[in-house]
């Protein structure tokens, strides 16, 4: 797999999404929300497609991203705070440049194969600190890996297969601000808002 090596910018940051102003609660007044760094066309229906073709069905309700906050639960009151935080990051945030190369595994210790991040790292891994405070303060399974998803619990032949034919995807593309997502019942990611880089 194999994709143009020339820059490619982000989606259009600070468009009103197609969202409700507050997601909806469940029956305990929680939301789950994720925070990401979206991956830009034509390299996020590249890998979307390459999810599905591997029999990982996430590539219909998961956007391609680089997670910089995992999914999780927070009271629905919380979430203008919760908006105001991200914003501030953001606002102290300059775009910056990601390359992907190639594939890694999380293997043995999770079943996911993920496209590399080789350049932008540093980036992330300050901006999943920086995030990570107040009613998103969490802790982490694993140590914080920057990485795009393309395979994940699927049959070892499958990961296997996902890992090899992926290992040349390279993309390089600006990042201008964040994602942030909510999260329904049936586990489908939803555009809650767009938050951009710089005051």
């Amino acid at each position: 797999m194999d994709s143009s090596p020339a820059d490619s910018f982000g989606p259009r940051w600070g468009a009103s999404p197609d969202a409700p102003a507050v997601p909806t609660p469940d029956e305990n007044g929680m939301v789950s929300i994720g925070i990401t760094l979206d991956v830009p066309e034509p390299f996020a229906t590249t890998l979307r497609e390459a999810r599905l073709r591997f029999g990982d069905e996430r590539g219909e309700s998961v956007p391609t991203h680089i997670t910089l906050v995992p999914p999780m639960e927070i009271p629905v009151e919380s979430t203008p705070g919760v908006r105001g935080h991200v914003r501030a990051v953001a606002n102290e945030t300059s775009p910056f440049v990601i390359q992907l190369r190639g594939t890694g595994t999380f293997l043995p210790t999770s079943p996911v194969v993920f496209i590399a991040v080789s350049r932008g790292i540093s980036e992330c891994q300050t901006l999943s600190e920086r995030l990570r405070h107040g009613v998103l303060n969490q802790a982490l399974a694993y140590p914080y890996h920057p990485h795009v998803t393309i395979a994940q619990e699927l049959p070892e032949e499958a990961l296997e297969q996902a890992y090899q034919e992926a290992a040349q995807f390279t993309a390089r593309f600006m990042v201008h601000g964040f994602g942030v997502y909510f999260h329904d019942e049936g586990g489908r990611w939803q555009l809650f808002d767009r938050v951009p880089f710089g005051p």
